[in-house]
Parts: C-alpha cells; structure tokens; sequence
C-alpha cells in the first residue's frame, strides 16, 4: 500500500479512537461522569462508522475505562411478601403448605406478586404485570392475570420511606371469546383470564394505548384495550425453518396433550359458581394415559381400523401428573388383566373400573405401594378396598362375569369388594331410570319373554318408548356376549334370587331401575349381616363393604344421535338430556344418596346441567375416542371426535384440538420457553419477542422474533442472542434471560440470569445488546453485574440484613428476576420476580418467601443521548 492514501473515512475513525482513548484515560484517572460522558459520546460517534462489532468494542472499551465509577444503588422500594389485593381465593391447588411460613389457600384475596414486566406510567407510577402466579398451568387455574399501579417512595441517599403503595389494576379478561380454546373462567360472562390459561411473561404499550403481552404457554402474543379486555384471539408463533408449523411448547392448547386439564378447570369452576365444592373427576379411557416411561404404542388404540383421511396420533395424551397436580382424580377405564392394573396402580391412578372386580382385588391385594415387600397397601385391616386412597369400581357392574347391568353383576361385584357400582342409565318413556348401556333394548344382550323372535337389530326397541313396565315384562337381559368366566347361572347370585321375589320382578335378569338397583344393595347388606348369608367366610366383609358402596351412574346419550345443546332431536334416540339429567338426579336425592353416588357422562351437556341443578352431587367426565368408521351405524365415536371437521359436540361447546398431537407437529419451545421478553422498537412499530429457552433445547441461541404491529404478522426477520451459559445445561448454572426492552433502534438491554438464589457468587446481569441490520447475531456486552453492585450509601441497610444487602456492595441474589426499566439516560430500574410463596433469596437463614424488590442503578456510562 504504499504510497497510498487512507480513506477519508478511516482516517476520521483513527481521530475519533485517539480522542476516545484519551477520553476514557481522563475517566479512569479522575472518576468524572462528564468525561465519562463525552467519552461514551465519542464511542457513539465511532459506533456510527464502524461494523457492529469493532463499534461494540469501542463501547466495551467505555466500560472497562470508566471502573472507577460502578453501578451504584441509588434507591430501593420494598413490596412485602404478603401483599393482597381483593378477589376470590387463590393457591387453593398449589399444595398443602405452609411454605416459608405462608399458610395457604389465600382466602378471598389474590397475592400482588410475581412481577414479571413493568412499564413507567408516568409521574411517579409503574405498571408491573403478574406472571401466571404460582408457577404452572396446574395450580393457577384460581391465580387472575392483573397489571397492578404501584407507586414506590424509593429509599435513597436523602431518606425515603423504601415502600411501594399499590394504587390499583386491571385484569385480563375475554368477554368476546376470542379465546378459541377452554378457559377456567369459560361459562362465565366476564371470562377472567388466570394462570391456567396463559402464562404472560412481558408487557408493552402500543402508541394506540392498547397492551401487548408475550405468553409462554402457546407461545401466543396477547392483544387488549387498556383495560385488558382481549380484543383479537391470541397469535401464534410461526415456524420459519418448517413451512406451515408454528413454534409450540408443551402447554400448548392446540394440542390434545394441553388440553384436558383446561376443560377440566373450566367445569371445575363452573361447579364452584354453583356451590358444587366436589372436584369433578377426569375418567379416560386407559390407553390414552402418559408417564414417565409410557410407550406410545404400547396401548395404542387410536389407530387401527379408523376412518380414511383420520389423523394419527400419539395415543399417550393424558398426563398423570398434570391432571393430579390440577386437583383432578383419575378414574380410569376400562382395565382387565392385572399386569396392566398393577402398572397404573403402579403410576398412582386414583381408582380403576373393570369388567373384572375379582382381578382388580386381586391386584390391590398385591400392590406394595410403600415398597416395604408387602401387598395390600390399598386395603383396611379388614381387607376392604380403602375408598379415601383408592376407587375400586366394578364396571356394569360385572361386565365379563355376569350379563352387564344387571342386578347378578351387581352382586358379583359386591363379592369382590368393590368400593363402587358403576352403571349405565337409559330413561323410559315414563321417566324411570333404568340399568342399560343402549338407548334401545338390545338384541344382542336381551330377549322376549314371550319366546318371540328378537334378533334383527333393525327391530330393536327404544327404551324411551317404552314404560317401565313394558321394559321389565317384556324383555330379559341374560344372553352370554363375553368369553367365559361370564356367566348367568343364577344360583351364582343367592342374593338377586331372593330380592326379585318381593319387587316381583319376572326374572333375575330383567332390566332394573335405579330405585330397585338402591334396594338391592340395602337387601344385600342384610342378606350377609343377619340374613341366609350370614354364616358365609366373608359375610362382614361383604356387608360393611355393601353397606359404604357408591354408585357412579353414567347417562347414556349421544349428541350426534339423540339432541343438540338446545335440545333440537336429531334421530330421537332418548330423551331429552335435561329431562335424563333431572329422572336420575332426582331418584339419588329421594334416596338421600347425593354423598354416595356420581353422575357420568361422555356427553358434558348432562354434566354442566346436573351441576347447575343438583350441586350435591359430583360430576365424573368420561373422555375416550373410539373414531366412527360408519356414521350411521356407528353408535359410538366417543366424545374426542370432531363433527365433520367441527368441534366435537360431545363437550358442552368446550373446543378440543381433535388429533393434534406431537405425531403432527413437535413441541420445539421449552416448557417455560416462551414469550419471556418483549421489547418495542423506538418507532413504535414493532415488537422483537424474545424466547427464554432455545428451540428444540439444543444449544445456547435464544431467538428474537419481529412482529409487525400494523400487519399483525411476525415477519420472519430474527435475532440471534447468546446466552453465556454452557449449552445443554440442565442445572441452576443453566442461563435464561428474565426481559428485555429497547432503548433506541439499535440497542436493547437484557437480562440474564442462572438458576441459583441466594448465592453471592450466582450470575445476575444486565447486557447491553445491539442488533444487526436485518437479523442474525446480537453483540451483547456486561453493563451491569446484578450481585456487585456499589451501595457506598449503605440504601440497602435494614434492622434484619439478608444475603446481599447491608454492606458496601449490594447483591440482587433471586432466582427469577424479569422486569428492566428505564428510568433516565443513567439511571435503570430493575424488579425481581418474587415467585411467591416459593423464592427465598434474600432472607435464607430466616428461611421468609422474597418480597419483591424495586431497586434504581446508576450506571457509569449515559445509555440515551
């Protein structure tokens, strides 16, 4: 090069670097927030000539110059731990407690904590925004998401009380349904959104005054007005590097594997506005439960004969710990050989209902649940099925040892003990309830008295049609469709022989109702307690076990076959679900039954009704999906199905994601992987979203993703941030960043952080980002060391000093921290998710949950000109 010239250019960037350097000498030597200043200044002007990293470095290079100056504690709020605000109770599902001496549930109140966004409102106020509460989809469902005012009166240099005073807030609802998925809050006219149903992690203010919240259930963008009320449906990610997917978690409730725990909390709580205080019980089918350790295929039984076009699916889609850790019990069906028995009892189902009670004893009388050697955990000293650990149901009865529904398989599965009858009803066309699985009397199961033909299906008699007495002259229920042991030998049952002669029914097989199958259990109880039974070996066993029984009695509708939600007929099958409801209902309270007996059901519309109406009585949702293969002949097509590509009309018009399951698209978001910051340009235009874990848990890349606020798109412009974790971490040294906002159009702040608490050597800390043109990699460089922080005022002294407040250097040691501000060109604020009642970071020895802590850092370098 030589003889050549530099350009113009480079030559003004060789000046701007020797007076910067000189510059930062003066800062490092004299400590001067002016010489800081025009040497950050300088480092800007360079910045503007220079590629994004040689400029970063320049910025780098301020930093390093100016130690001298730390980031220093000017003012510190507090919000103690136990704040509440009004509101119905809350932590009713987070555990038994106390935790760190919190007592729970809160009753009438909901706690104001666990800020994760915050935004200045101006004139002293902040607006800082509830995360999902607790936690987890499982126990917020009574956690309402909230944007809170507060006002703190910081603690500085120059006094201050160091207290926050909240001034109100607003509450995200959906009055207009935009939500196309189950919410707790569905069957209300408000529609309150909680913890259960998004997990909103970052909060922006659009120019319009409309909110903007980042989730991290979906991950979904939220839009509302400025009083939370939903104004679109929520937006999904898409997913750029797979045409037409979009980015999922686990949570996510267009998927079937999210989505029972959502429907069960919308009828839980409309259960509770009815004073029904029972949890409803969540009945699937066996194979469709998951794991730890489940084989998908294993039980697969969603896949073989279905309709043409009918979309696999995995067939594990129900987590048992999801739903128990929701407050659910699981009852499943329908299980009939031990090993399997052994293994659900195995992963803690509350109850199984089998054809076989004499197995399920069995299986109980072997289960070692505390793992000491010995079976028989599940049974009393009297060797009873203990019904408060464990529901033990014969299902109708006894289906493969006696013909179903009849008073014989009742009996036997009173001889085995079982702590529950199940059955189904049909209603006659006087409105009696009856013992019967079909809405007709079937040809297969039964037969005329009168020795006439009855073998032609397209004879069978609808039971609406007919009065009880017709149902029980005309027809017996004893024909053998199951392979042996099933029997109807009726010196097998000496109990319904005697019983039949005083109702004078026919026969031991005719089809009882409700009432009678009640009177039966009270004639059994006498037979073995003082009766011809009385001498038999397990004649108390049997009759104390009689004596508690329950009753979980199922309506047997088909809203695809018999009536829509407003009770329009399809093809008349029944009656009308309103009317089964209230005969069957009504039968349970006459006899005073109301703590001993369910109603189940596959068609949710009978259960919300009963609910409504006879909130005595617990409510069993039943889900299974048995597909059609012919719509006219099929009688079933359970409850999952769809309606020739609508909702499934089974639900009471709570939507499921039908065969939408990780076969069709993979969950590539992390659980709590989400929308965990989310900041806006400085034009106002767009939002960068930034998930909080990497996609596919590979590697240690977060990606921000733009979204158009006037398109309402993302438009597939991304960065690329780098976390300083190792990649593949799986432990508190694990990195995630806690938020991020933007302070120009090129430079953000971020925070990151590990996974420890109240650890003085953890990492905490706030990284000034800029972002390329166009997309791809962000630099990032340390602005603020969150555990090393100057407090030569000594703001964080206090009577009772934790970890990390007190001395000459402050220390923000919590676990969660998720909000930034920014508060004037040198000084940011910064707010720690508290996790309440859970965190404890600060107050260790005294083992107290962390208040959330509103804290002002000066910083040594101006971040705004």
């Amino acid at each position: 090069m030589q003889g050549e010239t530099l350009p113009d250019w480079v030559a003004g960037i060789v000046d701007h670097w020797s007076y910067l350097v000189g510059t930062c000498i003066l800062s490092s030597t004299f400590g001067h927030q002016f010489v800081t200043d025009l040497c950050y200044a300088e480092a800007m002007r360079i910045q503007i000539h220079l590629p994004i990293a040689i400029g970063m470095t320049a910025f780098a290079l301020v930093v390093g110059c100016s130690n001298s100056i730390q980031p220093t504690l000017t003012g510190r709020a507090i919000l103690p731990a136990d704040t509440f605000a009004g509101g119905p109770s809350s932590g009713t599902h987070i555990g038994q407690g106390p935790f760190h001496g919190q007592t729970v549930p809160f009753v009438g109140s909901q706690p104001v904590q666990g800020f994760s966004a915050v935004l200045d409102d101006g004139n002293g106020v902040y607006l800082a925004m509830t995360d999902n509460g607790f936690g987890t989809m499982e126990n917020s469902a009574d956690f309402h998401l909230r944007v809170y005012r507060i006002r703190p009166n910081f603690k500085t240099a120059d006094g201050g009380a160091g207290t926050i005073e909240v001034l109100g807030y607003f509450e995200l609802s959906d009055p207009y349904k935009n939500v196309p998925f189950a919410i707790t809050n569905h069957f209300t006219s408000d529609r309150v959104l909680t913890g259960a149903d998004f997990d909103i992690e970052s909060m922006q203010r659009a120019a319009d005054g409309t909110f903007w919240f980042g989730d991290e259930f979906g991950p979904f963008l939220l839009h509302t007005d400025a009083q939370g009320v939903l104004l679109e449906p929520p937006i999904e990610l898409p997913d750029f590097d797979n045409s037409g997917q979009f980015i999922r978690a686990p949570q996510n409730p267009l998927h079937e594997e999210a989505s029972a725990v959502r429907v069960m909390n919308a009828v839980r709580r409309h259960a509770q506005l009815h004073d029904n205080t029972k949890p409803p019980v969540f009945s699937p089918y066996h194979v469709m439960l998951d794991y730890d350790g489940a084989d998908p295929d294993k039980h697969y039984a969603r896949g073989a004969n279905e309709q043409p076009g009918l979309a696999a699916a995995v067939s594990n889609i129900f987590s048992i710990a999801s739903i128990q850790n929701a407050g659910y019990p699981i009852v499943t069906w329908t299980v009939n050989d031990k090993p399997r028995m052994l293994e659900l009892l195995g992963q803690g189902v509350n109850g199984i209902i089998s054809d076989r009670p004499d197995l399920l004893l069995e299986a109980l009388s072997e289960f070692d649940a505390d793992g000491n050697g010995t079976g028989g955990d599940y049974l009393t000293a009297q060797g009873l099925v203990d019904s408060s650990v464990f529901d033990a149901q014969g299902h109708r009865g006894a289906r493969n040892l006696r013909p179903e529904n009849t008073l014989p398989a009742m009996e036997a599965a009173l001889d085995n003990l079982m702590g529950t009858l199940e059955t189904d009803t049909a209603v006659t066309g006087d409105g009696v309830p009856v013992l019967n699985h079909d809405p007709y009397i079937s040809v297969t199961k039964c037969q005329r008295t009168n020795g006439q033909p009855y073998d032609d299906p397209a004879e069978q008699v609808l039971i609406k049609d007919l009065t009880v007495q017709k149902v029980q002259s005309d027809f017996v229920c004893n024909k053998l469709i199951r392979d042996p042991p099933q029997d109807n030998n009726i010196d097998l049952s000496p109990v319904t022989k005697e019983f039949r002669i005083d109702p004078g029914l026919a026969d031991e097989y005719v089809m009882p109702t409700l009432d009678q199958l009640f009177d039966f259990v009270d004639a059994y109880v006498e037979y073995y307690k003082t009766g011809a039974g009385a001498s038999h070996a397990d004649a108390e066993a049997r009759w104390r076990n009689a004596a508690s029984v329950r009753f979980n009695i199922e309506t047997k509708l088909n809203p695809r076959r018999d009536s829509d939600s407003l009770g329009n007929v399809y093809y008349n099958r029944t009656v009308e679900y309103r009317r089964f409801t209230a005969a069957v209902a009504e039968v349970i309270i006459r006899r005073g039954l109301e703590s001993r007996a369910d109603i189940q059901s596959f068609d949710f519309r009978t259960l919300i009704h009963a609910q409504a109406n006879y909130p005595a009585i617990r409510t069993v949702y039943l889900f299974g999906d048995f597909p059609i293969y012919n719509h006219q002949n099929s009688d079933d097509g359970t409850n999952l199905q769809d309606e020739n590509g609508a909702n499934t009309p089974w639900l009471a018009g709570l939507t499921w994601p039908y065969r939408s399951t990780l076969r069709l698209q993979p969950f590539r978001a992390g659980r709590s992987g989400g929308f965990e910051g989310m900041a806006l340009t400085a034009d106002g235009k767009r939002l960068l979203a930034l998930l909080e874990k990497p996609l596919d848990g590979a590697g240690n890349t977060l990606l921000i993703h733009e979204f158009d606020l006037a398109s309402r798109q993302f438009t597939g412009v991304r960065y690329e941030y780098p976390l300083d974790s190792q990649p593949g971490a799986e432990s508190p040294d694990a990195h995630a960043i806690g938020d991020f906002i933007m302070i120009d159009e090129k430079r953000g702040l971020v925070i990151e952080r590990d996974g420890t608490q109240g650890d003085l050597d953890g990492y905490k800390k706030v990284h000034l980002i800029e972002l390329p043109q166009g997309g791809g990699r962000v630099d990032k460089t340390e602005l603020v060391d969150l555990m090393k922080i100057a407090d030569p005022d000594r703001i964080s002294a206090g009577p009772q000093n934790g970890v990390g407040e007190g001395g000459e250097t402050f220390a923000f040691p919590f676990v969660t921290i998720e909000d930034i501000v920014l508060i004037d060109p040198f000084h940011i604020g910064v707010l720690n998710d508290n996790n309440y009642p859970f965190s404890v970071g600060r107050h260790v020895s005294q083992d107290l949950p962390d208040d959330t802590e509103f804290i002002i850092i000066e910083l040594p370098v101006r971040l705004v000109f």
